[in-house]
């Protein structure tokens, strides 16, 4: 359901959740199966608009126009313990790129905020799960999937927070 957007009509809300993810790369979909679950939350959809991406940040520029506070669940590779949950204010950009093909998403981010500067006032949280690796196939790891209810919960906290 990569792309989908869950919001309630009218004037887009001062929050927007985005998970990123490529689906077809198992725990990779980590982003967008969390915003599937939080688009279920009648409180949380009535303060916020939640979108299931793909892997494109810069796909989304339209949608950060206008935005208090835009949280960004994403899978991230790490030696940590897969399933482990941390929780980024404005992550700095990884690396610098030569062409927008190349882009990681806090590269994209970053060159957003270049080229839009009223994202400045944006603030910009990255809720990131852990996760071993990556493989070309469909479905979360068991551990991954073991862990999503925890991620969901982990954005929901952000979302309310005052």
């Amino acid at each position: 359901m990569s792309g989908a957007c869950f919001s309630l009509p009218g004037a887009p809300r001062p929050l927007l959740i985005l998970g990123l993810g490529n689906a077809l790369m198992s725990d990779d979909a980590v982003g967008p199966r969390a915003a599937e679950i939080l688009a279920e939350d009648a409180e949380l959809t009535l303060r916020a608009d939640v979108i299931a991406g793909g892997t494109d940040l810069l796909r989304y520029m339209d949608q950060f126009a206008g935005r208090r506070r835009v949280i960004l669940i994403d899978a991230a590779e790490s030696a940590g313990e897969p399933g482990g949950i941390s929780i980024v204010e404005d992550m700095p950009e990884a690396e610098s790129a030569e062409s927008a093909h190349a882009l990681s998403a806090p590269g994209a981010l970053g060159l957003l905020r270049r080229l839009m500067p009223a994202l400045q006032a944006t603030r910009f949280t990255w809720v990131l799960m852990n996760i071993g690796s990556v493989a070309a196939r469909e479905g979360l790891s068991p551990e991954i999937a073991a862990a999503l209810p925890k991620l969901a919960e982990a954005v929901r906290r952000e979302a309310l927070l005052p």
